[in-house]
């Protein structure tokens, strides 16, 4: 009889350090996550879903004028169901709407992972007036489902104009 009870505890303890095995699995492991990177010229940035967990998650990126931003998002369903909802991308200026994007919808089946792609060009942008004494900024909305992402981009007008030099003969 004694020893029943003994194996009573030890099936308790570890049917409780099984439970908390299986808390952070599900806690940790579970959900949708969402991967940003952004190409700029010689730069490569990644947004990993952690910096996302941030009060006031908003990523920036610098841009020269003429060059285009790369965007690669990467959506990774970590569920049990198929995960479906659209994903609508805008640029926005102070409030105003400039562009659209991006809109598609997708479905992501259980333990997958969808990419999508796209570009800023700089030259679409900037306004007809442009000078080269202020910096253009810019926001990349990204909406999918119930997710909002925003990045700012920093477009940087050349302050001195592009003049190719040629090479004196020797």
């Amino acid at each position: 009889m004694v020893k029943k009870k003994r194996n009573l505890f030890l099936y308790l303890t570890l049917a409780c350090f099984i439970g908390l095995i299986l808390i952070f699995i599900f806690d940790g492991y579970m959900g949708i996550y969402d991967t940003i990177n952004i190409n700029t010229g010689e730069q490569e940035q990644k947004i990993e879903p952690d910096l996302w967990l941030r009060q006031d998650s908003y990523w920036s990126a610098g841009v020269d004028w003429g060059d285009k931003a790369f965007f690669r998002y990467e959506v990774d369903n970590r569920r049990f169901s198929t995960y479906n909802a659209d994903i609508q991308v805008s640029v926005w200026q102070s409030q105003e709407k400039i562009t659209d994007l991006l809109t598609e919808p997708i479905s992501i089946s259980s333990f997958d992972e969808e990419v999508v792609e796209w570009a800023i060009d700089t030259e679409e942008l900037f306004p007809e007036a442009a000078s080269g004494e202020q910096r253009y900024d810019y926001t990349v909305n990204i909406n999918m489902g119930d997710l909002e992402r925003r990045i700012v981009i920093y477009i940087n007008y050349p302050a001195y104009p592009t003049k190719t030099v040629p090479i004196p003969p020797r």
